[in-house]
């Protein structure tokens, strides 16, 4: 066992009786709920292809959810099944199982306070990478492995760091008044405006730099957790344009080496790779997307980590969005928001089993 996960779960006392079992909604109970008759639908428009996968993939989830609830039973004293949490369930149990992919891990991180235990199971390895899922070191991915691991303890214990938001609403002149977002983002922080298609204007307080004001197509915190997610994906290079840039700096005679395919691959893989850093990290990674760069605007600090940072909206109708679509708030013209992360609104969770 990783000594740090020890040192963890002896200060978790690690002994649930209780455990919550929280799934995800599948399309097909999201769709039906919506449109009873759904898949009567579907097969009158002569969609059968996607008629099955929708039925499978709801298959393939019920049939590991099961798995997961009688192992569970044969362990623990409690354990109860929703589809949605409240505050209830959260005074009630002693440990939080989601049991679908990272979205419902973010789902219900969002409605714990911080030193709470969460742990994700993956219901569709097939379909979702789920790196917020608890898995084996040793490549195993059969549930009732994991979840024996975890009823021993044999876990490596991580505390993920989750942003807090202050906002600050400018009212008569020199007043103030902050509110604090009641919830934490585990994997990132969305600021911009609500449409896609128009710049976002914002004037950004990195640590203790110099303010700058930016246009671009918004900016994104992200933490550890968030940076195998969205904050992966924003600057991952793809092959072509690894390949053309090194064929760049070949033509510069920067380099006379001719790379195969797979040296390619392995720039690419190994570039992409380093804007990962741990779920445990304090700091937080921020980005400005496709800043807008020219005679008038020139933004010089587009990318780093920080530990706070502080966005003044300069938006028509700004946004700030946690975890995706789990929580919007309105950032209009002259509000301002500070992020930071602390050791008290971590969520504890596991990252695998031994």
């Amino acid at each position: 066992m990783v000594t740090n996960g020890l040192k963890l779960a002896q200060k978790l006392k690690f002994s649930p009786r209780r455990v919550l079992v929280v799934q995800k909604r599948t399309r097909l109970v999201q769709e039906t709920h919506r449109h009873p008759c759904y898949l009567e639908n579907l097969q009158t428009a002569g969609r059968h292809d996607d008629l099955v996968a929708i039925q499978t993939r709801h298959d393939v989830h019920e049939a590991n959810l099961s798995i997961i609830l009688n192992e569970l039973k044969s362990h623990f004293e409690e354990v109860a099944l929703v589809d949605t949490i409240n505050k209830r369930h959260v005074e009630w149990a002693d440990l939080f199982i989601s049991a679908g992919g990272d979205g419902t891990f973010l789902n219900v991180a969002s409605q714990l306070e911080g030193g709470k235990l969460l742990i994700g199971l993956n219901t569709d390895p097939e379909r979702s990478v789920g790196h917020l899922c608890a898995r084996s070191r040793f490549g195993y991915s059969n549930l009732k492995y994991v979840i024996k691991q975890i009823a021993c303890g044999e876990c490596a214990f991580i505390k993920r760091s989750r942003i807090r938001v202050k906002l600050t609403y400018p009212c008569n002149i020199g007043e103030k008044t902050e509110i604090e977002i009641p919830k934490y983002a585990l994997n990132d922080v969305y600021i911009g405006e609500t449409s896609p298609t128009r710049l976002s204007y914002l004037e950004l307080q990195i640590d203790n730099l110099p303010a700058e004001k930016q246009k671009s197509s918004g900016f994104l915190i992200s933490t550890g957790s968030g940076s195998t997610a969205w904050g992966y994906h924003v600057n991952a290079l793809d092959f072509y344009r690894t390949e053309q840039f090194l064929k760049i700096l070949q033509d510069s005679g920067l380099t006379n080496k001719k790379l195969k395919s797979t040296e390619i691959v392995e720039i690419m893989n190994n570039f992409n790779d380093s804007f990962i850093f741990g779920p445990e990290d304090r700091r937080m990674k921020y980005i400005t997307r496709e800043a807008l760069q020219n005679s008038v605007f020139r933004a010089v600090n587009t990318q780093g980590y920080a530990k706070s940072i502080t966005v003044r909206s300069l938006c028509w109708n700004g946004k700030i969005v946690m975890d995706g679509i789990q929580r919007k708030f309105n950032f209009d013209d002259g509000v301002m928001a500070n992020f930071t992360t602390s050791d008290c609104d971590s969520i504890n969770s596991i990252q695998f089993v031994d």
